[in-house]
């Protein structure tokens, strides 16, 4: 049998179509099988062994599941079935192989339907494989009787119920950065779903499986055959199923189980595997994954149109009323669904395909299958003339001005409409950048960064108070939908190119007098997150800058708006609280200066008043626990709007308590929603922040967030946020008590950091981690600020990477006074606030580009001990 497998993928990679591999495992099981029922039959036995799920309709890939059916005649032979089979296991155990077996009667099998719907579509799907061949016709006919009944509304429902929460489980979504082939939405249980409803409901569809032509196959050939779909269709069809087929016999070939899933770190190898080269300026990855998504949108569009059917059948046995509303001459009402009025067959202009989406969007309609189907052929409407229409203009921008602007551009997408009448967002379908920070395709996530937006009225928090005063809620839409517009023509800069494709489109919309600020907006759409996760938002000179872009105050609305769900939008990771906190502040500070309206020297001016004010109330509160000259000195000693924006009063009460002590090292640890504050009172000293990190990492403490305060007495405050690394959440208390001790030691010599540090890296080389993504920016640069260098690094992400880079900072001789730690799963963008030991700046060229290789090659030297490690 091994042999055969080995015969099996050689054919496979050789080219060989994903429905003959399946026929050909399928054909090897068969074998084993009907060897073993020869092996362990008895004579006078009335039984037969049924194929049942995806080895009943001959779809075997390489690690799938194989389920049987003993079928017995009625009677003692039941308990002869059952022995029978106990035989047969036995010997296909004996073999190395394990089969899920179920022993039932023709009556026990038909009474699996109103039990459970995975047991009814198995017996859907079965065919004999040997056996008893009149007890097997006998329960086939049985079978044909149910299905001839028709209108089997228990099964209809419950297999859209299955399907409802399969798409829940995986994503709801086809353009996912790791999609299940066979779960996720488009995968190929959506196929058998449809395969499902047609054999249960239609007796044209049961046939009898042939073993030597996957069922799905020839249930696609039906289709055709009975003018379900054209030739063009089905072709299409086959080509989507045949793609997924491959990949999927790919993963369980590879990976020796099982594998479903296309996870990340497979994904290059698979591709490079079956035959997929770089394409233009898309990795070989990449053109694989986005010709995957397409695919699979074939898979999806198709059962949403067939399933239609059946749905509109149960839907029609519930409703109370079907009389039709006329709505204009060529749409009627009924129920909450628009659908085409008898006489209208096609739509004759983009304008009335867009009036469609329109009256969805404006009532919260539902559009039915059959207008589906008009819409689906209406992409002819779309040339350059009617895209220029006035009237399909403003059909789209009432689209625009509605309740559900989300729901009704995603169904437009469904049907490619929104690209036929904004071709440049047809750029961005499926297109699929190869990281694992990027969770959806482009168009998939700026879709739901829309949706996540409208959803913001349903909220209670400074977001949705700022929702909510917008006057202009359909230029924040419109500047979201064409925000990464100019990804596909290069990732870099597309905030750039974005602006020039915008331009067009707003003409053709009749928007030119919103283009100023949608194109500030797309200009910008990064800027707010890079201020706010990686520069001190407490440094006038950082407002000052950041306020300084904004021509009116509605504009930093937008673009508060705007990042939340563009981020948001990412993956399920990217947005939490602690980002959410940080971009408010920075919206807050801001809007303050940008509202009254102040400028230059006046911005400085007001901060440190307000800062004066704060501490100033932060004295008298304190003062009545402990002595004022101690609150007094402690804050004169710092000197940072940051610090007491940053701790809350208590907080800084025990600062002040635990640099009073004589403790030499205080840890303190404070857990938030889904991750740890740790913050570090000691005497300052040559890399004591590298130590800092390197005791953090080594006790599996991701660091995502650092602030450095350092009083003028020497004395060093530094508060860290960070997660467990295996858990992602809050660290547990044995780990803070472990990072509280090491920490001691460390500083007080009775430990050495780098053989800590080693027994970690050991440790973390028996652990799966991602592999470092060769395409990762890699840079260091500078930038100069009134009062400090700012050292931006960029790099892969890797063990101990901030532990490492503090170190070299600290030989070079810097002092760091603030960081940023922006740590992404693909990749590091840390900021570093520094000076040299004379509390100067870094200004020479020369001195800048010998800290830039310096810390260019630490970055090396991880990334190659990385590499090194995963190979191993």
């Amino acid at each position: 049998m091994a042999a055969r497998v080995n015969e099996i993928a050689l054919a496979h990679r050789a080219g060989e179509s994903g429905f003959a591999t399946c026929s050909a495992l399928a054909g090897m099981m068969d074998d084993v099988i009907r060897k073993a029922y020869d092996a362990s039959a008895r004579s006078g036995e009335r039984i037969a062994v049924l194929a049942l799920g995806g080895y009943g309709r001959a779809e075997l890939c390489p690690k799938s599941d194989v389920d049987v059916m003993i079928l017995a005649g009625a009677g003692d032979h039941k308990a002869l079935a059952e022995q029978a089979a106990k035989q047969l296991l036995h010997v296909l155990w004996d073999a190395g192989l394990d089969v899920g077996h179920s022993v039932r009667t023709v009556e026990e099998g038909i009474a699996q339907h109103g039990q459970a719907i995975e047991s009814w579509a198995s017996m859907l799907e079965c065919r004999l494989v040997c056996g008893d061949q009149s007890l097997a016709q006998e329960f086939f006919d049985a079978m044909g009787r149910r299905v001839a009944a028709g209108n089997d509304a228990w099964f209809i429902e419950g297999v859209f119920e299955e399907v409802r929460l399969r798409h829940e489980r995986f994503g709801n979504s086809v353009k996912l950065l790791e999609p299940n082939l066979k779960k996720s939405a488009g995968g190929l249980r959506d196929f058998h779903a449809i395969f499902w409803l047609y054999r249960a409901n239609d007796p044209a569809y049961f046939f009898r499986i042939d073993p030597a032509v996957p069922a799905s196959k020839s249930f696609l050939d039906g289709l055709m055959r009975n003018g379900v779909l054209d030739a063009s269709e089905h072709a299409i069809v086959l080509s989507a199923l045949e793609f997924i087929l491959r990949a999927r016999h790919e993963m369980h070939f590879r990976r020796q189980i099982a594998a479903d899933s296309m996870e990340y770190s497979v994904q290059r190898e698979v591709a490079e595997t079956l035959g997929y080269g770089p394409l233009a300026d898309m990795h070989s990855v990449e053109v694989f994954m986005r010709e995957y998504y397409l695919h699979a949108r074939v898979i999806f569009r198709l059962f949403q149109n067939l399933s239609h059917r059946f749905q509109e059948m149960t839907e029609r046995r519930r409703s109370s009323s079907h009389v039709p509303e006329p709505l204009n001459e060529k749409l009627v009402r009924i129920d909450d669904a628009i659908a085409a009025a008898a006489a209208a067959q096609q739509l004759g202009s983009a304008c009335d395909v867009l009036e469609v989406f329109a009256i969805s969007a404006e009532h919260e309609l539902e559009i039915d299958a059959g207008l589906r189907r008009v819409l689906a052929n209406s992409a002819a409407c779309f040339n350059d003339e009617q895209r220029r229409s006035s009237d399909a203009a403003l059909m789209f921008r009432r689209i625009l001005n509605s309740r559900r602007v989300a729901k009704t551009l995603a169904d437009m997408n469904e049907l490619d409409l929104l690209s036929a009448y904004i071709p440049e967002f047809g750029r961005l379908v499926a297109f699929f950048q190869h990281n694992v920070y990027h969770y959806f395709t482009a168009d998939e996530h700026t879709l739901i960064a829309i949706g996540n937006a409208e959803r913001l009225r349903e909220q209670s928090n400074v977001l949705h108070e700022v929702f909510r005063n917008l006057r202009r809620k359909d230029v924040l839409y419109l500047a979201l939908l064409l925000h990464d517009i100019g990804k596909p023509r290069g990732v870099a800069d597309h905030e750039i190119t974005g602006v020039e494709i915008a331009r067009d489109v707003l003409d053709r919309l009749g928007m030119q007098r919103d283009f100023d600020d949608i194109s500030f907006l797309i200009r910008n759409h990064l800027v707010m997150e890079q201020v706010a996760f990686r520069r001190n938002i407490h440094d006038p000179a950082t407002i000052k800058e950041f306020a300084a872009r904004f021509a009116k105050p509605e504009l930093l609305d937008y673009l508060y708006l705007l990042t939340f769900a563009d981020l948001s939008a990412v993956n399920t990771n990217v947005w939490t609280g602690w980002k959410a906190s940080l971009l408010q502040e920075l919206y807050q500070l801001t809007s303050e200066v940008l509202r009254r309206d102040l400028k230059g020297v006046q911005i400085d001016q007001f901060r440190q008043l307000r800062h004066e004010e704060t501490v100033d109330a932060l004295v008298e509160r304190l003062s009545e626990s402990m002595s004022r000259e101690d609150v007094h000195a402690h804050l004169n000693g710092i000197q940072s709007e940051a610090y007491v924006a940053l701790f809350t009063d208590d907080e800084i009460e025990e600062h002040i308590r635990k640099i009073g002590s004589e403790e030499t090292v205080s840890t303190m640890f404070s857990h938030q929603e889904g991750h740890t504050e740790v913050t570090v009172i000691a005497d300052d000293a040559p890399f004591a922040l590298s130590k800092f990190c390197a005791v953090l990492s080594a006790n599996d403490a991701n660091i995502f967030d650092a602030n450095v305060f350092t009083r003028e007495d020497g004395v060093i405050i530094d508060r860290f946020r960070v997660s467990d690394a295996s858990t992602k959440g809050e660290l547990s208390h044995d780990v803070c008590v472990k990072i509280a001790k090491d920490l001691n030691d460390v500083l007080e010599g009775r430990i050495d950091i780098a053989h800590l540090f080693a027994a970690h890296r050991r440790k973390w080389k028996r652990r799966q981690r991602h592999p470092v993504n060769p395409h990762t920016r890699t840079d260091v640069q500078f930038e100069d600020n009134p009062t400090y260098t700012i050292i931006d690094v960029y790099a892969p992400d890797s063990l101990g990477f901030l532990y490492r880079i503090t170190e070299t900072m600290s030989k070079l001789g810097l002092d760091i006074y603030f960081a940023k730690i922006a740590t992404r799963v693909d990749g590091i963008l840390d900021a570093f606030y520094v000076l040299d030991r004379n509390g100067g700046r870094i200004t020479d060229p020369e001195r800048q580009q010998v800290i830039r290789a310096d810390i260019l090659e630490a970055v090396k030297q991880l990334s190659e001990q990385e590499l090194s490690e995963a190979s191993n």
